[in-house]
């Protein structure tokens, strides 16, 4: 999933003529399968995996020169590897860091209190922006992770979980523009561990806070913003795209009928790309609390640059209902937005309607 891209410096020309490929997973094999890969007698990782060093080796043309440094291990404290990263970084066009969590810090019965990247890897990444050259960074994990100072700091950040046999040709595809990424965060990605539970569809509260500097007699935080560091349903493309013509067929229905919603999306930028549309709803009032926003449908598109497609979504009584006190799965009258984005955090487009007896 591409969380940053600042400037364009993805994807990347398969032509550069040096990029330095640095960091503790960058020749990994067994750690692209995550906690849950079965370990069968004789397997040989080294065969069955590709390393994210081979892809790029495999996409890259013949004329581009890839360089290697470990930097450090995934944890610990020893620095002893970042002078010959940041000589390495130093002979580069651009600097392609692979960092983040082992395997098997995640899965069963690996909860951790400190969600932070192990050991001092964020420190190598420190010390690899400070050499100037432009830095794209990886970050394998199982779990959202807090990784603060690389997201404010650094211009281009994949995360790219953990990815399996074919890890290195996915990376590599995504890096060097073969795939143009579309993928969504399943989850919100916290600034600190005090935020957490943190979710896009918490219930309102008394005193919500009217901004996100707001702290004073308020729902919200003297010492942080409220938002999460990345919400729920965010994720970049190598293209944008504009939405726009909302239309909702009524603006009252009966339970027994439906609402029917348009809207059209182009791509505004230079090549395809796909974008997940999504349709959330907050019920205003109910006989018990309701979340401020929930998602209720969302379709995967594609788009050839300059494309416009209308998009359908039907909102129906099942889209309204939830568990009242009694658990009765209900629909109860009232009024309802409506509302388009391409995140939760990113709404686009917005409506109401009036659901009746």
């Amino acid at each position: 999933m591409l969380l940053k891209n600042e400037k364009n410096i993805l994807p990347l020309s398969k032509d550069i003529k040096t990029i330095a490929f640095i960091g503790p997973l960058v020749k990994e094999y067994k750690q692209n399968m995550g906690f849950w890969a079965v370990e069968l007698p004789g397997l040989d990782y080294d065969k069955q995996v590709v390393s994210q060093w081979e892809g790029v080796q495999n996409k890259v043309g013949s004329s581009t020169k890839l360089l290697y440094a470990k930097g450090c291990e995934i944890d610990g404290n020893n620095k002893g590897g970042f002078e010959e990263a940041i000589a390495v970084a130093n002979q580069a066009d651009v600097v392609i860091l692979s960092i983040g969590e082992r395997a098997d810090m995640s899965g069963e019965a690996k909860s951790r209190s400190n969600l932070r990247l192990p050991g001092v890897q964020e420190d190598l990444i420190k010390a690899i922006q400070a050499t100037g050259k432009p830095v794209v960074v990886l970050i394998n994990a199982g779990r959202p992770l807090i990784f603060n100072w690389t997201a404010d700091n650094i211009p281009a950040i994949l995360y790219t979980w953990w990815l399996g046999s074919e890890a290195g040709n996915a990376i590599a595809d995504v890096l060097f523009g073969d795939y143009n990424p579309a993928g969504k965060l399943p989850m919100s990605f916290p600034r600190e561990e005090g935020q957490i539970p943190i979710f896009y569809n918490h219930f309102n509260t008394g005193r919500p806070a009217p901004n996100e500097t707001a702290s004073n007699y308020v729902s919200a935080y003297t010492d942080l913003k409220n938002s999460p560091k990345f919400p729920f349903g965010y994720g970049l493309s190598y293209t944008t795209f504009e939405y726009s013509n909302l239309k909702l067929s009524k603006n009252k229905i009966k339970s027994t009928e439906e609402i029917t919603v348009t809207l059209n999306v182009t791509n505004s930028g230079k090549v395809a790309g796909e974008e997940v549309v999504q349709l959330y709803l907050r019920d205003k009032v109910g006989s018990v609390v309701r979340p401020i926003i929930e998602l209720k449908d969302f379709q995967k598109i594609k788009l050839n640059a300059g494309e416009t497609k209308t998009i359908k979504f039907v909102i129906n009584k099942e889209k309204l209902s939830f568990y009242n006190a009694n658990l009765q799965w209900v629909a109860e009258p009232g009024d309802f937005d409506v509302m388009i984005g391409s995140s939760s955090a990113d709404i686009r487009l917005k409506g109401a309607f009036e659901l009746m007896n």
